[in-house]
């Protein structure tokens, strides 16, 4: 079990890598653009993307639950990734980064990584 944990904090690091990627496909490749900002109008449009920072409240929620069960570092890495998530979502807009949903969805799954780390650490 503790060699999954270990994978999976490998995955959350390249997911840090994923992002930095991410940017520089927008930056440099046309049809990766035009996908990206034709997909990222069509979600900000949808009634999902209007109420997409509830994810992140609700995840900090779930996160402080964790937190006074589990005492651990990983879950205050869970804590941590989910106030991450939750300023990222409050701060940032598409009109200020094009590739805003591409980082929210990379966030998300850093956190759902992490969530899965804590639930199986036992302490």
């Amino acid at each position: 079990m503790k060699i999954f944990r270990i994978f999976l904090h490998f995955i959350q690091l390249g997911l840090v890598y994923v992002i930095y990627l991410m940017d520089d496909l927008y930056k440099n490749h046309l049809g990766f653009m035009r996908n990206v900002s034709y997909y990222s109008h069509k979600v900000e449009a949808s009634k999902f993307g209007s109420k997409l920072f509830l994810l992140p409240l609700l995840l900090v929620v779930f996160a402080i639950i964790l937190v006074v069960r589990k005492r651990t570092v990983e879950s205050l890495i869970l804590i941590l990734l989910g106030l991450l998530f939750l300023i990222w979502q409050m701060i940032f807009s598409l009109a200020t980064t094009p590739i805003y949903y591409l980082v929210s969805g990379i966030l998300c799954l850093g956190f759902l990584l992490q969530m899965v780390i804590v639930l199986l650490k036992r302490g």
